[in-house]
């Protein structure tokens, strides 16, 4: 028995879901012009990343940097010291932003302090330590102290003729900086000031290792250093973050709406049987680079790395990170990780990075007794299943975690964040400090990093996660859509038997409610978790076929079914690398098979043709309309639609069901002609070969509530798409059929200059109008 479901063509509810998706990404922009008004939420300026050199000394010259929203101010300055004004001006663009600065001139004074003026037309505003004000604030000046050098970042930051070291730790009354610099000697004490100790170094530079040595008894490592030597005792690495040299300074991630993810692990990415060739064992950021090419081929415009933070040992996940500021040494440098992300903009992919908050690794935990004291842990404790949590509660350990994200997002240029398991990062004492950490990270994305995606790996939904911070939720920008991944799973798995649930999937396919639907919700049959040994899982072509090489044509067509229906469906549509071409090989227990590729070319091919049908297409936009209008639970059918406000109409028809349908009747909601254009089943992918060739034209039968219906092949375990091409303009009098009635009906409308005779829409009905009329008779349509 076929149960239907009605579908609007166009109705209000879908034309506003499609207007809010089209305002969602034009909203920074739309608030960036000349009108007499300073936008506060675009403006920014970070001290600690906002000044060249990083880390002005000696009272030398340096620049200020901010950044407002790109053609907002009319004019800018820099007032120094309460006295000289200097102008700025535009320098960069970023994104949605426009980059300024202004060069400070350099002073014989001890001290300089700064406030930025902003003007828009007539209205002027002024930007300093306390924020933004319409007034210009008095003693609020960004402050630099050239002899306590306290304005210098957290960490180790190069200067001219040597590096500025800077640590907290407010509990310690001696901190030394030993390396190889002084031969690891004690000849650099540090100035403590306020919370911090800091020092000069002369002829420390890039490369060289260091520690700390605090209270004459208690080595460690820069909490903040960039990079670290796993093999030396965790010796911190000097780096210079300006050394890299950037090729792709434009590039603007794709939004929220148009984002495919692709979730990548770098070190189980590259090198087996791989005709880029080898690679070491794991393989690193270079070697990712290397097969950018392949990915910008799979069509998919986003990457989600799995965290790469430093971890113990040389092989791992990612998530069980000893630090949020060093890369891990086993992946290659910061520079290297640089690179690949660069080549990757190159090709026109994001670059998006799963980071680890809630929790640090069990072992190798060097921010355990940091100083002596227990200075980024609770005591007691607050501990997760996988190891001790941060210390929310501490401004110095918010900070830690807040510039962490800066240095990523501004140094690294990372297009966004998967942020691991939010659902415990606000547990037990940590509940309020874990929330408003996150609220805390997502008002300064959207302050300074609009046009980032931020998503949060929520198990179970929850709706308050992606509710903007001004409502009082965390404010992320999408979240994993559980409930889609448990249904979809559920039901692929249980068509094994011949019966699954299709009313499970549409009870998700729309959305689970307000904030969890559209952009707001990260859609995927199978990511890291689902395909990982250690947490129980493993490929889904191996659960379905449990024989090697697990590739029967249950493994293939269910699968495909799967992440085709999570393609076109709404949401953000995320696959784990590999799925490409059939991967049988758990997450991170090995490397993926590049012979895949090879062996499995018609899968890779479908892919790739079903990312082409959703990048760039305004119909399939996470947020697009969505309307089911077919539901055949005994048959395990399902259809709907996707469609823009332009009028491009998809019909997406899924077989879960075990059984062929050569002649499968659908009521359609338009009237008209109708070309397939994705079929999972085609001959082409290794499938069943059976399609819906040529051009289909719907009948005037009544069907399913619709007056016009169409008969359509269904292969079993298939994913049809159908794209509508309009109804047949040669069928002029509307009867299904094209023949000369036609002739006659257009020709008796000609003589009596009756508008629906211009058939070329020039405006007139001429002779001009009867050749483009019988041109389409003639071709049919």
């Amino acid at each position: 028995m076929q149960h239907t479901r009605q579908a609007r063509p166009i109705g209000i509810h879908t034309f506003t879901r499609a207007l809010a998706a089209v305002c969602l990404v034009v909203l920074p922009a739309a608030g960036a012009q000349q009108d007499d008004n300073v936008e506060w939420n675009g403006v920014s300026h970070l001290e600690w990343q906002d000044r060249r050199p990083l880390c002005p000394v000696g009272g030398e010259s340096f620049v200020v940097r901010f950044q407002s929203y790109r053609d907002d101010l009319t004019a800018a300055r820099v007032l120094v010291d309460g006295s000289a004004w200097v102008d700025a001006s535009v320098v960069a663009s970023r994104g949605p932003y426009d980059v300024w600065a202004a060069t400070v001139p350099a002073t014989a004074n001890d001290t300089l302090g700064y406030i930025i003026e902003l003007t828009d037309g007539t209205d002027t505003d002024y930007l300093s330590r306390t924020g933004m004000t319409d007034e210009m604030p008095v003693a609020e000046d960004f402050a630099l102290d050239f002899v306590t050098l306290v304005h210098a970042p957290v960490g180790a930051t190069p200067v001219t003729g040597g590096t500025v070291f800077k640590v907290w730790s407010p509990n310690r009354s001696t901190v030394h900086v030993r390396g190889q610099f002084n031969g690891w000697s004690l000849d650099d004490p540090m100035t403590k000031v306020g919370e911090y100790f800091v020092r000069f170094v002369a002829g420390a530079g890039h490369g060289h290792q260091y520690k700390y040595f605090f209270n004459n008894g208690h080595w460690n490592s820069d909490a903040r250093a960039r990079r670290l030597n796993p093999t030396d005792s965790y010796n911190s690495y000097v780096v210079d973050p300006m050394r890299y040299q950037w090729r792709t300074g434009g590039f603007s991630p794709p939004a929220a709406e148009d984002l495919v993810i692709y979730q990548l692990h770098v070190g189980s990415f590259a090198g087996r049987n791989d005709p880029y060739g080898n690679t070491g064992n794991p393989s690193g950021f270079r070697d990712v680079a290397d097969r950018a090419g392949h990915l910008a081929e799979l069509g998919i415009n986003a990457v989600m790395l799995n965290p790469i933070h430093e971890f113990p040992g040389d092989f791992s996940g990612g998530y069980n990170p000893v630090s949020q500021w060093a890369i891990e040494w086993r992946l290659g440098t910061p520079d290297d990780l640089k690179y690949m992300i660069d080549e990757l903009h190159a090709n026109g992919i994001a670059v998006l990075l799963d980071i680890v908050w809630n929790h640090f690794s069990p072992s190798d935990n060097f921010l355990w007794n940091y100083d002596g004291t227990q200075l980024y842990f609770d005591n007691p404790v607050v501990d997760t299943p996988w190891g001790p949590q941060a210390d929310f509660d501490k401004a110095g350990v918010k900070s830690y975690f807040l510039d962490s994200a800066v240095l990523l997002l501004e140094e690294y240029r990372f297009d966004g964040f998967r942020f691991d398991g939010s659902d415990f990062t606000n547990i037990g004492q940590n509940e309020a400090s874990g929330w408003a950490l996150m609220q805390g990270l997502n008002e300064l994305v959207d302050r300074r990093y609009v046009d980032k995606t931020m998503i949060a790996e929520q198990l179970p939904d929850d709706a308050w996660v992606t509710r903007p911070v001004a409502l009082g939720g965390a404010g992320f920008d999408a979240q994993y859509h559980d409930a889609f991944n448990d249904n979809l799973r559920s039901e692929v798995f249980d068509a094994a038997f011949g019966d699954p649930e299709m009313w499970r999937l549409v009870d998700v396919l729309e959305g689970s409610g307000q904030y969890l639907e559209g952009a707001q919700v990260l859609n995927y049959f199978e990511l890291h978790d689902e395909c990982w040994s250690s947490s129980g899982g493993q490929r889904a072509v191996v659960t379905i076929d449990n024989g090697f090489p697990h590739d029967d044509q249950w493994a293939r067509g269910r699968t495909m079914l799967a992440q085709g229906l999570t393609a076109m469906g709404p949401g953000i549509p995320a696959i784990l690398m590999g799925t490409e071409w059939l991967e049988d090989t758990d997450f991170e227990q090995a490397k993926i098979d590049w012979s895949k590729k090879t062996t499995y070319a018609g899968v890779f091919a479908y892919y790739r043709d079903l990312y082409a049908l959703r990048v760039g297409n305004t119909a399939m936009r996470a947020s697009s309309p969505f309307e089911v209008f077919h539901f055949n639970e005994g048959g395990n059918v399902l259809g709907f639609q996707r469609f823009n406000l332009d009028g491009g109409v998809y019909a997406v028809f899924a077989n879960f069901s075990n059984t062929d349908y050569g002649d499968y009747r659908v009521g359609l909601p338009q009237p008209g002609r109708w070309v397939e254009v994705l079929n999972s089943q085609a001959a082409a992918y290794g499938g069943t070969g059976l399609d819906n060739p040529g051009v289909l034209e719907s009948d005037p039968i009544a069907y399913d509530g619709f007056a016009q219906s169409m008969d359509i092949v269904l292969s079993k375990m298939g994913l049809v798409v159908l794209r509508w091409e309009g109804e047949c303009a040669a069928d002029f009098n509307g009867d299904g059929t094209v023949n000369t009635q036609d002739v006659l009906a257009f020709l008796n409308a000609w003589a009596g200059g009756d508008s629906s005779a211009d058939f070329n829409n020039d405006g007139t009905v001429n002779t001009q109008d009867v050749l483009a009329f019988l041109n389409a008779w003639v071709a049919g349509c």
